[in-house]
């Protein structure tokens, strides 16, 4: 059975805690969190050179070190990961953020919710769209 790969740079504990416990409420458990973007493209690297491609990208937007642009510009510009679908959860609504994240090349964004059963139909939403787990 296929089981995607899901890398995503969280820096705040409580987030990264509700995301691991909403994907594991849709029966997805490969889920590999890094506290900044600069561990996510050093762990990428890593699966890189073991011929292992991660299925799924999510950043955080505003993370210390290397924020969730640089995060885009990085894997954007990389033949082997500029096709990855790369997803930015913020609780940024700034209509700037969201544009400049497209600008850069990120494929969705979505803004934190308040609620954890927002926060499940939204991976819902994410793992339909880009994963395939038919």
């Amino acid at each position: 059975m296929y089981k995607p790969l899901i890398l995503i740079a969280e820096d705040d504990q409580d987030d990264a805690l509700m995301l691991k416990d909403a994907f594991s409420e849709i029966n997805q458990n490969a889920v590999t969190f890094l506290e900044n973007g600069k561990l996510l493209i050093e762990h990428l690297q890593k699966l890189l050179n073991d011929k292992e491609l991660p299925s799924l990208i999510l950043v955080d937007l505003n993370m210390p070190i290397l924020d969730g642009r640089g995060v885009i510009k990085e894997l954007k510009k990389r033949v082997e990961t500029k096709d990855i679908p790369l997803v930015v959860l913020s609780t940024s609504k700034n209509k700037d953020d969201i544009e400049s994240v497209f600008a850069l090349g990120a494929d969705d964004f979505f803004t934190k919710p308040a609620s954890f059963s927002d926060l499940v139909d939204i991976v819902t939403i994410i793992a339909g769209k880009w994963l395939n787990t038919k």
